[in-house]
């Protein structure tokens, strides 16, 4: 196994344990546990760089890892479509024609970046991004259901570890597929890095909080 593969196989652990429980936490708290803006982007993305990475690149690594990412993520947005109705302040018709309408525009967008930056850096750049974002509404969702329901440490801290695997690939390394060491991505993994901390550290607060309210109560 190559450096590369090597790091894109911890990038892939640290993601399917995210999303596992992510999985766990939705029926566990019957809600969904990732912010869906970021999991309707994951999912469609996650289908054409399936595709299009088994064409291109045969039976890699990356291509078993998007894959497997593919079969999890459904079980993920099944939970949003069964729980997320009741955070939603709208219609029956609008939450469900709205949430089918962007998982549509977000692989036609995905498919327009594709052909525009090509199957490596249309993936890097738009898988970036993505995670860039999706930090963001986790500490976001955090402050809107006031705590952590549906959501976990184990998310939280994989979804870290995979993130950090690829910028250091990517970032600091530097990967031949790539184009050698990407700065753009470096510090942009760097941004995430320092919000998934944050975010880690409000769950480990919150975590704190309730434990003692429990010990307080005994």
């Amino acid at each position: 196994m190559t450096i590369s593969s090597l790091f894109i196989a911890l990038c892939g652990i640290g993601w399917i344990i995210a999303y596992i429980d992510a999985l766990r936490i939705g029926f566990r708290d019957k809600t969904y546990a990732i912010p869906f803006l970021t999991l309707a982007m994951n999912f469609t993305w996650e289908i054409l760089y399936t595709i299009q990475g088994f064409h291109v690149f045969g039976y890699h690594v990356s291509t078993y890892v998007n894959f497997l990412w593919v079969l999890i993520d459904i079980g993920i947005l099944y939970t949003y479509f069964k729980y997320g109705r009741k955070e939603v302040k709208t219609s029956d018709p609008v939450f469900y024609s709205q949430a089918i309408i962007f998982i549509v525009l977000s692989y036609f967008i995905h498919y327009f970046v594709f052909n525009w930056l090509g199957i490596v850096e249309g993936a890097l750049y738009t898988g970036f991004t993505i995670n860039f974002i999706m930090s963001f509404l986790f500490v976001r969702l955090f402050y809107r259901r006031g705590g952590a329901t549906g959501q976990s440490l184990l998310i939280a801290i994989s979804k870290c570890f995979g993130t950090f695997s690829s910028t250091v690939l990517i970032g600091m390394i530097g990967s031949k597929t790539a184009g050698g060491v990407n700065n753009y991505i470096l510090y942009m993994g760097l941004i995430i890095l320092l919000v998934d901390l944050f975010y880690i550290y409000l769950l480990l607060k919150d975590k704190k909080s309730r434990h003692q309210k429990v010990s307080m109560a005994e």
